[in-house]
């Protein structure tokens, strides 16, 4: 399957390059400590490269996105304790 693939997909030497030095420094990062996190330690960057508008936008959404993931998290809390076994259904 790979092999029907890899002829149409090429990647620009620069971008394998980057990806290679970003792959590297997060295995460092993780070495020196292992609650090391590199897009979190890299984001303020980010809106250099991205743009703010972009940013922000992206930032929103994971936001948005957290407080559905607890809400949900939350309303399976509550039926658990209420006795709802969806096992059942």
């Amino acid at each position: 399957a790979d092999k029907d693939v890899m002829p149409f997909f090429t990647l620009p030497a620069e971008y394998a390059f980057v990806a290679r030095a970003l792959s590297q420094m997060d295995g460092v990062g993780k070495n020196l400590d292992p609650d090391f996190d590199f897009i979190s330690a890299s984001a303020p960057y980010l809106v250099e490269i991205k743009g703010a508008k972009s940013y922000l936008r992206d930032e929103a959404l994971k936001f948005i996105r957290g407080w559905q993931d607890a809400g949900v998290a939350w309303q399976k809390r509550l039926l658990k304790k209420s006795g709802f076994d969806a096992s059942r259904y």
